[in-house]
């Protein structure tokens, strides 16, 4: 199979106040396939990702920071028969709490609504929501505890997920930090009413 992408991204800030910064992003990717296997002609791939948002961190408080984001994604997959077709749109807060060098607190609330057209009509809505929160103590230099917590919901059949977890992580190179995290294992995006069990993950970041 031959085919050609264009991927485009575009950002802008723009400084409304000392506290207030103003931003904008696009991402857009375009994926034209040109034959299959056989030389019959593949639909193409169109994927875009429009951003708005407000980040703020008080000059004269470094102990908060905050994020605000709206997303417009657009989705379309014509390559295959029941290819991905939907619009989404999705807003999100991030909190950062900083009370002294050792305690890291952050929070976040999310929500999603999708209209994915390859579904029946009457089903093709769906809203979900996120409730989420760590806490971290850096108990030296180099080493770090934290937990999380995190629930997610849907109006549709009051659907609830949950997620926890204890994490301890490690300064090792630099900036790397090796995290290893006790959460529940994830059993795909859709949500659903069962519970996940515990499993150990590895992190770098």
């Amino acid at each position: 199979q031959r085919q050609d992408q264009w991927l485009n991204t575009i950002a802008w800030a723009r400084k409304l106040s000392r506290d207030w910064t103003l931003l904008a992003r696009n991402y857009l990717l375009y994926t034209r396939n040109n034959d299959d296997a056989s030389g019959a002609p593949v639909g193409n791939v169109l994927q875009d990702r429009a951003q708005l948002g407000f980040a703020w961190r008080p000059v004269d408080d470094n102990r908060f920071n905050g994020l605000a984001r709206y997303e417009y994604k657009t989705v379309r997959d014509q390559s295959q028969i029941d290819g991905d077709n939907y619009r989404a749109h999705i807003v999100s807060t991030h909190l950062d709490y900083h009370p002294s060098r050792p305690w890291w607190f952050t929070g976040r609330i999310a929500a999603k609504h999708n209209n994915d057209k390859n579904l029946p009509a009457g089903q093709e809505k769906y809203t979900a929501w996120l409730f989420s929160g760590r806490t971290v103590y850096d108990i030296s230099k180099n080493w770090d505890i934290g937990v999380l917590a995190a629930v997610m919901g849907s109006p549709q059949g009051g659907s609830r997920q949950w997620a926890n977890g204890v994490e301890v992580g490690y300064l090792a190179l630099g900036r790397t930090q090796l995290v290893g995290i006790l959460r529940p294992r994830p059993d795909g995006c859709r949500l659903h009413g069962a519970r996940a069990l515990p499993a150990p993950a590895l992190q770098v970041r």
